[in-house]
């Protein structure tokens, strides 16, 4: 009885899921559609070609890619830490095994931050040096 109730429970969750999470899902391109003529029509105003692609685009479009993917593994490391730490059950290895999750995840995320400012000032450092 109490398997049946949680089938029906877990399904019923997954179909409210889907169904409120389906209407962005369809309409998420109309927006960006719209954000991006907008962008290009702004860019053309400027006196700007919207459809020049250079190495600081490329690099710029990667590195903004990459801290997209570091940020999910940033959540997943510290959801694994918290995980860990709340299923100890009291014991002490694997409250400190969690504990150390979070504090290496909180570490990496504020290297990462740190390169990419030193990363930043020099660039702009140079830029600024060849005008």
């Amino acid at each position: 009885m109490k398997l049946v109730f949680k089938k029906k429970f877990v399904s019923k969750i997954i179909l409210s899921v889907f169904f409120f999470a389906l209407p962005s899902i369809i309409f998420a391109e109309s927006g960006v559609s719209i954000v991006s003529e907008n962008l290009q029509e702004t860019a053309t105003g400027a006196g700007i070609d919207p459809n020049r692609i250079n190495l600081p685009t490329i690099l710029g479009a990667t590195v903004n890619y990459l801290f997209g993917i570091i940020g999910v593994v940033f959540f997943i490391v510290m959801l694994t830490g918290g995980l860990h730490w709340m299923m100890a059950g009291g014991q002490e290895e694997k409250v400190k095994a969690g504990k150390e999750l979070i504090i290496w995840g909180i570490n990496g995320i504020i290297i990462i931050f740190f390169a990419y400012a030193l990363v930043y000032i020099i660039l702009a450092a140079l830029k600024g040096a060849t005008g």
